[in-house]
């Protein structure tokens, strides 16, 4: 099966909208070339200057590439998705264009390897790519990861504040429920933190697979249940905590069931919030009982974590 390559130049300014609005849609990946980043100078974990190719980066603004599966890209789909990027406020016209790539499965991996290099993701957490090694130099607790197709690398902010409010709060005796696991980063970082009780939920059946392949990897399999799953609507079980990155609307919607799945001081965690939707989840998470007990901000994304 082949996947759908499909590139969008954007302004800097729609980055955010854009990027969650390709989510929203269905993509099974999401990658930003940011025309900003060949002026920069990168640092390996060795502490060594590596360069990137500039030939894999636009000449100006900022490319996004996103990943679709050949069987539901259509013709209506890629129309949506012109419809409603053109739609967006802020979008620059003139820079606006779509253009379209397959890639065999068998290439999706060394795509990864382009973008993907060892870093710290939070202050005690560094995500190792399953094709690097790592000098771990800090007893830094390390995620080995193959995202696969699935989002989430551990560089993206809505996942690394996710790791921020997981190293301050989450205790080994703690239940954890992961919603919409992706890569199965947050349910790794968990059961590094001692958590033997996680379960980790997915809508989509080819991010369990990864999950379960990054389970294996992590040596936590044994640990983690890893099932298709919509969301908390099917939960009888109560947690101790309950992370959800997602999207703003999808978070809005398990609000009530995080609310009566989770015990008394227990913890819910969410992101991908875009700053303009944030005051009105953090309104409803109140509405419903939750206290706000600490809001992370990082480049127009929101991440929440609230306590019952």
């Amino acid at each position: 099966m082949n996947w759908i390559e499909y590139a969008i130049m954007i302004n800097k300014e729609a980055e955010h909208v854009v990027t969650a609005l390709l989510n929203d849609l269905g993509a099974n990946g999401v990658v930003i070339e940011d025309s900003a980043e060949l002026d920069k100078e990168h640092e390996d974990v060795y502490g060594e200057i590596y360069e990137l190719n500039p030939e894999d980066y636009p000449d100006h603004d900022i490319r996004v590439k996103c990943y679709f599966n050949e069987l539901v890209f259509t013709e209506e789909l890629e129309q949506e998705i012109k419809d409603t990027i053109s739609k967006v406020e802020g979008i620059n016209a003139e820079i606006l264009s779509f253009s379209k790539t397959i890639i065999k499965e068998s290439d999706w991996e060394n795509e990864w390897k382009n973008y993907f290099h060892p870093f710290k993701a939070s202050e005690r957490f560094a995500i190792v790519p399953s094709w690097e090694e790592y000098e771990n130099n800090d007893e830094d607790l390390c995620i080995e990861l193959d995202p696969g197709m699935a989002f989430g690398t551990g560089d993206h902010p809505t996942t690394s504040m996710c790791l921020k409010h997981i190293e301050e709060v989450v205790e080994p005796t703690h239940k954890v429920i992961d919603v919409g696991t992706g890569s199965g980063i947050l349910s790794i970082a968990c059961h590094l933190l001692g958590v033997r009780s996680i379960k980790a939920v997915d809508l989509d059946d080819l991010a369990v697979n990864v999950a379960k392949e990054n389970f294996i990897k992590n040596d936590c399999d044994q640990d983690i249940l890893a099932v298709p799953g919509n969301l908390l609507t099917e939960e009888t079980e109560q947690y101790d905590v309950i992370i959800a990155n997602i999207l703003a609307h999808i978070i809005d919607l398990m609000i009530e069931d995080s609310y009566n799945r989770l015990n008394d001081g227990g913890y819910f965690i969410t992101s991908g919030i875009i700053d303009e939707k944030s005051e009105e989840i953090i309104d409803k998470l109140e509405h419903y009982g939750y206290t706000i007990e600490k809001v992370l901000r990082e480049d127009g994304w929101v991440s929440i974590r609230a306590r019952k």
